[in-house]
């Protein structure tokens, strides 16, 4: 006897199966969907620690560069203290640590960091200690300068003092030293056409110029005068005459002249003018000009660059 599958047990089955294809697509479905969600947070934890590695690097590069940078200041810091010698060298022992242990990994860069700066802080103590001494040594060597020629002006006093002689001891005792009735002093500048300018600029200055007029004196002896110029610059040193053989007796001791003319005065009002051309570069601030005849001071003035 044949048996026959009826239509409603086809359509079960068929149900059935649409029912098992839908599950299985909406499974399919979950789990793509937590897939990507796997993904993109793996993605986003990637592109962190990737953001954080840099991060790591970048600091780790900027501790070693100041690192480096503190060792290379250490390096042109110079002075003659032996203290601070010892201590700067301890320093640079201690960058040098600190240096090797960052760049081979082992140190936590937080603390490198601030231990870094503190080191810094230490350094930058030494640059304004070390300047502060560099700058007292300067003055200390200026006055030094002017210590040892006042020395050796006054070394040839007694010299100069017995060889005075009697007749000119005389003559100054009657009033024969020369005087000026005015007396000016600038620094000058030559022009490409050769004409000679006035300036008060320290760095254009090439000579310098001092005009007077000397007065009547009848008691003085009339003829040929030699006077002396002095150009004493600001740390109070002679500016040197372009002859090597340049000291004469003033005042019972004997110095540097910065320029000479010879003069023939006969008792009678005389302009002058006297030049020093420069053979070194002129700084700013006052200079003082001294004019001397017979060993006595005739005239002073002073005028200053900037």
């Amino acid at each position: 006897m044949d048996q026959t599958t009826s239509p409603a047990s086809n359509n079960s089955s068929r149900n059935r199966s649409n029912t098992v294809l839908l599950i299985l697509v909406v499974v399919l479905l979950i789990s793509n969907v937590a897939l990507l969600y796997l993904y993109m947070q793996s993605k986003d934890q990637g592109e962190t620690t990737t953001a954080k590695l840099e991060q790591v690097s970048s600091d780790k590069d900027n501790v070693t560069h100041l690192l480096e940078e503190m060792l290379a200041s250490y390096d042109t810091l110079q002075t003659e203290n032996e203290q601070l010698t010892v201590e700067m060298e301890a320093q640079k022992e201690q960058i040098e640590r600190l240096l090797t242990q960052v760049k081979s990994g082992n140190y936590n860069l937080a603390k490198a960091k601030k231990e870094a700066e503190t080191l810094r802080k230490i350094m930058k103590g030494y640059v304004v200690t070390i300047d502060s001494l560099n700058q007292a040594n300067q003055m200390l060597t200026a006055e030094n300068v002017t210590i040892k020629q006042e020395l050796g002006e006054v070394k040839g006093q007694k010299e100069a003092l017995a060889t005075k002689t009697q007749s000119l001891e005389g003559q100054l005792a009657k009033g024969s030293v020369l005087h000026t009735t005015t007396i000016t002093a600038s620094a000058l500048f030559m022009r490409n056409n050769g004409k000679q300018v006035e300036t008060e600029r320290a760095n254009k200055a090439e000579m310098v110029k001092c005009c007077f007029t000397l007065g009547e004196n009848k008691v003085t002896s009339a003829g040929d005068k030699t006077l002396y110029m002095r150009v004493l610059s600001p740390d109070g040193k002679v500016m040197p005459a372009s002859d090597s053989n340049n000291r004469f007796r003033f005042e019972g001791v004997e110095g540097e002249f910065s320029a000479t003319r010879e003069v023939n005065y006969q008792n009678q009002p005389v302009d002058v003018c006297i030049f020093w051309t420069g053979s070194e570069t002129m700084r700013t601030g006052q200079y003082i000009v001294e004019i001397y005849e017979a060993g006595a001071l005739v005239a002073k003035t002073n005028f200053n660059l900037k």
